[in-house]
């Protein structure tokens, strides 16, 4: 048990760099799920014409046969993989029923498995992007979000209820988190310049003025330029741009937000993140393709279960503030 909130803790480190944070999932994860056959965590991006980028990385000398395969597969399967990437858990057998495309995308990987060594694979996907619509899926899928990639021996017999809803759970989390950390860098990133991002980063990394100018061949009376239009821009004083640039959450009580979130199911997890990054009803239901009404209804069942009248106090009984 202490292991499981462990590693939901490092899911709501979003104090964390996104390579840090990856190496948190990985070593959390690894305690938990990996048998000696390798595991994985990655995050990823789905630009637009449905190319995927991997973001940050870890694991890959657990298995490295094993991962050269995974990602030959996927470079070569891009477009039918963006298009079925959602928010869950499940083996390869699991995301074989999920339609179409994935069986002709999936069916070519699972030819060539077995020579790596293993013959199954299981992944939890925490993934924020638009859902299908009955009508049908866009030609273009874009979205970003995490796996975790487990490599098994062997067909295993299905989870029971219980664990179903415990990895559905966790799955919507590692999505909240994902949600949660693509706003702080979008807001970072539309105030700041370039120069000033790296100024804030080594800011938050705790850099004296005398490293970071060193650092970016800049004179210490440039440095004190650049942080003095940080804080102008984000409209704090001196030493306050710490906390700012590090997000909500390095001021949260982490155990208190996960006591939040064990509350709601899977589908709240996601309404609360869009909730908690200013989303409207009608944009919401846009994004996961379903009537204004369930969503009303979905906000209403989080604010209850989170015992708070709106959203404001949804926010900042979350974020600590």
């Amino acid at each position: 048990m202490t292991s499981w909130i462990n590693l939901r803790a490092a899911i709501h480190a979003l104090e964390l760099d996104e390579s840090a944070w990856i190496d948190g999932l990985f070593d959390e994860s690894r305690r938990l799920f990996d048998a000696g056959r390798g595991l994985f965590a990655y995050s990823y991006r789905v630009d637009r014409g449905s190319t995927i980028r991997l973001g940050s990385v870890a694991g890959i000398d657990t298995a490295p046969a094993f991962w050269r395969a995974l990602f030959r597969w996927g470079a070569s399967n891009q477009r039918s993989l963006a298009r079925i990437y959602q928010t869950g858990a499940g083996s390869l057998e699991h995301w074989m029923r999920s339609g179409r495309r994935a069986r002709a995308a999936l069916s070519e990987f699972e030819v060539g498995l077995e020579r790596c060594g293993p013959n199954d694979l299981f992944t939890i996907v925490g993934h924020m992007g638009r859902q299908p619509r009955t009508s049908g899926w866009p030609g273009d899928a874009t979205g970003f979000g995490v796996f975790l990639t487990l490599p098994r021996a062997r067909r295993e017999p299905a989870p029971t209820a219980k664990q179903r809803r415990a990895f559905e759970h966790l799955a919507a989390e590692l999505a909240v988190a994902a949600r949660l950390r693509e706003h702080q860098r979008q807001r970072h990133v539309a105030r700041l310049s370039a120069a000033e991002q790296q100024v804030a980063r080594r800011l938050v990394e705790g850099a004296p003025d005398k490293a970071i100018a060193l650092d970016l061949g800049v004179s210490l009376s440039t440095v004190s330029t650049f942080a003095r239009r940080v804080r102008s821009k984000l409209g704090c004083r001196p030493g306050e741009e710490l906390l700012l640039l590090a997000g909500p959450a390095r001021r949260c009580n982490v155990e208190r937000r996960l006591e939040l979130f064990e509350r709601l199911t899977a589908s709240e997890c996601d309404v609360a993140a869009e909730l908690l990054v200013g989303a409207s009803y009608a944009e919401i239901a846009d994004r996961r393709g379903v009537s204004i009404r369930t969503v009303a209804s979905q906000c209403a069942a989080v604010f209850r279960k989170c015992s708070v009248s709106g959203r404001r106090e949804l926010v900042a009984t979350l974020s600590g503030k």
